[in-house]
């Protein structure tokens, strides 16, 4: 009985380590509160891919074009799916996500590696976030009138739901992504 409960604890340690995080490495998560609207860049066509210590796009060249393309495909997926979550989910939150470059502000989403999940969780039956996405970075809100970083912010481990195909474990990704600075602000 003893080894069992001692497991489950060091079980229980370990997913609080894995834990998805935002950081805040300058300014703080009160500008989220003010009645803003934001642009969002987010640069992901290129990380490294976790496990295979290659950029993206040499990864899925090696395969072929076509399957590059399709990885930029459903990022771009994903990007959509962030900014519909963001918006809907916020809650009390007064900031918004427009699709507007003139926005006076513009949140730059650099993700720097990225483990893309795999759809083999549905065989066998695993957890829900078993296999899905998990993306690493740093977000910086701009000011664009004066160019001057508002917030910085550096979020680590946040993973998605396990889908079948990449583009659902992208979605997943970034709507969790979403979630995490709405929840950093509340």
């Amino acid at each position: 009985m003893k080894k069992i409960i001692i497991s489950m604890a060091l079980a229980l340690c370990a997913i609080a380590v894995q834990a998805q995080s935002i950081v805040y490495k300058t300014g703080s998560s009160s500008i989220f509160n003010e009645d803003i609207t934001f642009n969002v860049i987010i640069n992901d066509s290129n990380p490294v891919i976790d496990g295979k210590d290659q950029l993206a796009k040499d990864y899925y060249t090696a395969k072929s074009e076509q399957e590059y393309a399709n990885f930029l495909q459903a990022l771009d997926r994903g990007h959509e799916s962030f900014i519909t979550f963001y918006n809907e989910n916020k809650g009390k939150i007064k900031s918004a996500i427009v699709h507007d470059e003139k926005a006076p502000y513009t949140l730059k989403v650099d993700v720097t590696s990225m483990n893309v999940g795999n759809g083999g969780g549905f065989a066998f039956g695993m957890t829900a976030k078993a296999g899905g996405a998990l993306i690493n970075g740093t977000m910086a809100l701009v000011n664009n009138e004066s160019g001057e970083v508002v917030c910085e912010m550096q979020f680590t481990k946040i993973k998605g739901m396990l889908g079948p195909k990449f583009t659902m474990r992208a979605i997943s990704v970034y709507r969790y992504l979403a979630d995490a600075i709405i929840k950093s602000v509340k």
